[in-house]
């Protein structure tokens, strides 16, 4: 059985995950942004993994670059597809209506989402409080590597999840809230975009450009790394400093591998960094993307 794991990844949560189950399934490990200027995505391998982090799960919760992905992937109708999102809050609140709308997507598309899974680790947005989250670190990593094997037991035998009723039933009970959510978030979306309160645009449109309330300080050395690093080619360097190119997939990729820690985004609290201790920049620097 030929499987290929597809992964984006921001902080390396999703790719640490990815790396993991790619060894235990013998799967070939590739990054989505390595597909960003293909206009299709071809794979002989009759399984395909989709490895994400997700947010803003109120209001669509996929990244668009994995949207985008799943849109390419050709002969989708005949492959057996599984995903895992990886979050830092809650796995019922923000994991499952991703991977609903995942599904829905894939569906639309001629194909089917098999079998789905929730993996919680360490959030880098840190102005949540710790004890509300339960942001033990190596509790949650200690509880991944416990999934891992069963999950991947599932996955080799192309098998479906189980208790898939009851989070469609929890999905269904949880709408009215997501819905209560969404102008709250919509707002804060506005704000942060800086397009006004009037504005027109769908959060697919202010996503990319909440980029312009990023900043960056004087601990700025002009060393690239945030160009390097970020997975969609959203960064350029101009007379040694990063400009964001308003195509943004609010990774936070550019803040938390700064070497000098001098970019701050919007919605991660200051002096408060977090990547994942098993990835390096190095991992993070062979996303694919060739420049």
């Amino acid at each position: 059985m030929e499987m290929d794991i597809y992964y984006f990844s921001g902080t390396g949560n999703s790719l640490s995950v990815a790396k993991d189950i790619a060894q235990e399934v013998k799967g070939t490990l590739i990054s989505m942004s390595s597909g960003i200027d293909q206009e299709i995505i071809k794979t002989e391998a009759d399984s395909v993994g989709i490895v994400f982090p997700c947010y803003m799960a109120q209001l669509h919760g996929l990244p668009l670059i994995v949207e985008q992905f799943v849109e390419k992937l050709e002969n989708i109708d005949t492959k057996y597809i599984f995903a895992v999102a990886t979050c830092g809050g809650f796995e019922l609140v923000n994991a499952l209506p991703t991977l609903r709308r995942l599904s829905k997507l894939i569906k639309s598309l001629g194909g089917n989402l098999t079998a789905e899974f929730t993996i919680k680790l360490p959030m880098n947005n840190l102005s949540y409080p710790s004890k509300l989250m339960n942001q033990n670190q190596n509790e949650m990593f200690i509880t991944w590597k416990k999934k891992a094997e069963p999950m991947c037991e599932l996955i080799i035998s192309k098998k479906k999840n189980p208790y898939k009723l009851i989070k469609i039933l929890f999905n269904g009970f949880m709408t009215p809230m997501y819905f209560f959510l969404r102008n709250f978030y919509i707002q804060h979306l506005r704000k942060t975009a800086q397009v006004g309160g009037k504005t027109k645009l769908n959060f697919r449109q202010m996503i990319p450009i909440t980029d312009t309330s990023i900043t960056v300080d004087e601990n700025c050395n002009g060393c690239g790394t945030c160009a390097k690093v970020c997975p969609v080619r959203n960064i350029i360097m101009v007379d040694d400093k990063p400009t964001w190119q308003h195509t943004c997939e609010m990774c936070l990729a550019c803040d938390e591998w700064c070497p000098k820690g001098a970019i701050h985004h919007w919605c991660k609290t200051n002096g408060k960094d977090y990547h994942h201790p098993d990835v390096t920049l190095s991992d993070m620097l062979k996303q694919g993307v060739i420049r």
